[in-house]
């Protein structure tokens, strides 16, 4: 292989992707100096000054989908003018990937919860999960703790990773932070609880329609995986939602059905009971042990098919 050959191959998109995912799992961002550490503070003072209780829906509603917009202006513009400018612009892309793909937050809260539960530490452990999800955790049981983590890894391994990369490969680094930014903003504003029921409507309608493609491809690897296994849990129909994501709904239970863990089920959200469907498996927290496992091997999956990309590109090249 020539020299020319791979530095073609490196700074290719799959190339690229390839390190950006391997800097981000060896070399995580500081948390408090991360560019969405910014975003969900700007996005919760925006809702805080626009989004009034007392008005109308319609009006909350309007409201919700002008944040969403200044938003996206507000992350998405300075981020094209800075890459279309630069001269080094294959690095700009880059590292806005980079920043796409943080999940260390995540990975983080979720092993130091799943630490203090295995040694019966069960507030710690609901104190740590309550830092990453919008979720009531103050009254999780054992397997209420163990099923939010499960969730949340799950979730992150949509969000955090297949669908930045997806879009990367799709539409660039600036499709990649959009759809991503879009995530940040469906965690600050959650419909599923009242304060945000309408505010935030415009952010989980436009989730849905981007992280469709994302959710179908990674929920179909998932069930196909699942058919090669033994004692896979029945897959039930989908039951539509009104205020938590179908498209969320769905990965979750293709990955139920392929880890054959239970998940799913109802949770509560300032102080609201909401109800989910279920999706039947082994008690999640006999599976625990195993969740950071399952995340690894998922991890493994994108760079493989990274890797198939770069090969690919090795045969086929012009």
């Amino acid at each position: 292989m020539t020299v020319e050959l791979f530095k073609e191959l490196l700074f290719s998109p799959f190339g690229l992707a390839l390190l950006a995912l391997l800097a981000e799992r060896w070399f995580p961002w500081p948390e408090q100096w991360h560019p969405f550490a910014v975003l969900r503070l700007m996005a919760a003072y925006m809702s805080g000054k626009v989004n009034k209780p007392d008005r109308p829906s319609s009006q909350q509603k309007i409201a919700g989908f002008l944040a969403l917009m200044i938003m996206l202006l507000l992350v998405l513009l300075p981020a094209a003018i800075v890459f279309a400018g630069a001269e080094v612009s294959l690095a700009i892309g880059w590292l806005i990937l980079f920043v796409s793909l943080r999940q260390q937050t995540v990975r983080h809260a979720t092993h130091m919860a799943e630490q203090h539960l295995s040694k019966g530490r069960k507030n710690a452990a609901r104190t740590w999960l309550t830092r990453v999800t919008w979720r009531d955790c103050d009254l999780l049981s054992e397997h209420g703790i163990a099923k939010t983590s499960i969730e949340l890894r799950a979730t992150s391994i949509l969000e955090s990773r297949f669908a930045p990369l997806l879009f990367w490969c799709l539409g660039g680094p600036l499709a990649a932070l959009g759809v991503r930014v879009l995530a940040e903003l469906k965690e600050v504003w959650p419909t599923a609880q009242a304060r945000y029921r309408h505010f935030g409507q415009a952010t989980a309608w436009l989730y849905a329609i981007t992280h469709f493609l994302p959710s179908f491809f990674l929920s179909l690897f998932a069930r196909t995986v699942g058919l090669f296994r033994r004692n896979t849990p029945k897959i039930e129909p989908l039951k539509r939602n009104p205020v938590f994501p179908t498209i969320l709904l769905s990965w979750l239970q293709s990955f139920s059905y392929c880890h054959k863990v239970t998940l799913g089920g109802p949770i509560q959200a300032a102080g609201i009971r909401i109800s989910r469907q279920r999706f039947g498996g082994r008690p999640a927290e006999l599976l625990l042990t195993q969740a950071a496992r399952w995340q690894r091997l998922w991890q493994g999956f994108f760079i493989t098919c990274l890797l198939i990309g770069l090969f690919t590109l090795f045969i086929y090249r012009p």
